[in-house]
């Protein structure tokens, strides 16, 4: 596969582009003004909330906040459940995440309006400046992803889906997951007693995920043989990454595709029973808990199904599995390894796509795509707003 060949690949340019991003996102200094008040706060609770791959991102918020933060209750919630389904009595001593890349999001923005009117602190965190969330949080926190002029503007032109605004390119976006997640850990750090640590353990991770994206080489030239004979993909993991997992099947879905996302343990007692020859399951194994489950499984699926199995390995676990793997190097602190794994997923989805003969330029792979945006619009950006 021959990168930028005759027109401009915005897919795959978005995931060369994340280094920069990381760059910028570390230097924001933003973050770490608000990380600080918060670790000088009476606060008790955070709740992380967003939409899609937001969703995702906040699940690992709330993972790692578990993990850095003993002493505090750190939930992440999709906005509609957060709005109607939690006791509000909750929200005393808490502070809201809010996360949506375009920053209008009906459902996030109204979140953060539920928790203004119970007096409860809320960030937003975006890649919009001029959008609802950044305008109506206490604090707007930034991914530094996409020129702000590209966000006011699209190349749709059906009614409806030419008012669905917010983003870089006419794609479903990639590099805004990793941006998310950097800045989620970096709040995390800043608020944590063991800040300087976890700093360097973040600073680790991000030049990690540089050299993950420079042997993108395998994980195109691994799709390419997953996407000629496939019919479904499962993305199996475990702890900090199922998010990672989620994450995948949702650009599976971005293309039209069936992508599944499962623990590792719940996979073999759901999943496993639509798994068939055609089917490709990606695991995801960071540590030794994941690769002494997997050994039990992936056999099974191989050898007694005929699926295709791959494994996406730490580095220091190659050596246990003689499967089809291909090994990362990972932080020193695993419940940063979804940053690193997020990589190969979106490289894999990518290069999934192209073989498929999608149109990665376009939301849905180009295939209806106006049609889809426009009900999406009428679905998502037209709902009305209870708070």
């Amino acid at each position: 596969m021959t990168e930028f060949q005759n027109e401009p690949d915005f897919m795959l340019s978005e995931m060369l582009e994340q280094p920069r991003i990381l760059d910028s996102i570390i230097s924001d200094t933003h973050i770490k003004e608000i990380g600080e008040y918060l670790l000088e706060s009476d606060v008790e609770r955070i709740y992380i909330t967003g939409s899609g791959d937001s969703y995702c991102a906040a699940w690992f918020g709330a993972y790692l906040g578990e993990k850095w933060h003993p002493t505090l209750d750190i939930r992440h919630y999709a906005p509609f459940e957060f709005v109607n389904y939690l006791n509000p009595k909750h929200l005393k001593k808490s502070v809201i995440i809010g996360i949506s890349v375009s920053g209008n999001t009906p459902r996030v923005v109204e979140a953060i309006r539920f928790a203004q009117k119970r007096n409860v602190t809320t960030i937003g965190i975006t890649d919009n400046p001029q959008g609802k969330l950044s305008r109506e949080s206490d604090h707007a926190l930034f991914i530094h992803a996409s020129p702000s002029e590209s966000l006011e503007t699209t190349a749709y032109t059906s009614k409806g889906a030419r008012d669905y605004i917010g983003y870089h390119h006419d794609v479903a976006q990639t590099k805004t997951y990793l941006g998310n997640l950097a800045v989620l850990s970096l709040l995390m750090a800043h608020s944590s007693q063991e800040s300087p640590d976890h700093l360097r353990s973040i600073q680790q991770t991000f030049q990690l995920v540089s050299s993950a994206i420079q042997q993108r080489q395998k994980y195109l030239d691994l799709s390419k043989e997953i996407g000629k004979n496939t019919d479904k993909i499962f993305f199996i993991a475990s702890g900090p990454n199922r998010p990672t997992g989620l994450f995948g099947s949702y650009k599976m879905f971005e293309f039209t595709l069936n992508g599944f996302a499962c623990d590792i343990e719940e996979y073999c007692h759901t999943g496993y029973f639509i798994t068939t020859e055609k089917t490709s399951v990606i695991f995801l194994v960071p540590d030794n808990y994941s690769m002494n489950r997997i050994m039990e499984i992936e056999p099974v699926v191989k050898e007694d199904i005929k699926a295709n199995c791959t494994i996406l390995v730490n580095s220091i676990l190659k050596d246990e599995t003689e499967s089809n793997s291909i090994p990362l190097s990972l932080p020193d602190e695993n419940v940063l390894s979804p940053m690193i794994f997020t990589i190969p997923v979106e490289f894999i989805s990518y290069s999934i796509a192209k073989t498929g003969g999608f149109d990665t330029n376009r939301f849905r792979g180009g295939r209806e795509t106006e049609k889809y945006v426009s009900g999406s619009y009428k679905t998502i950006r037209k709902s009305k707003l209870w708070y």
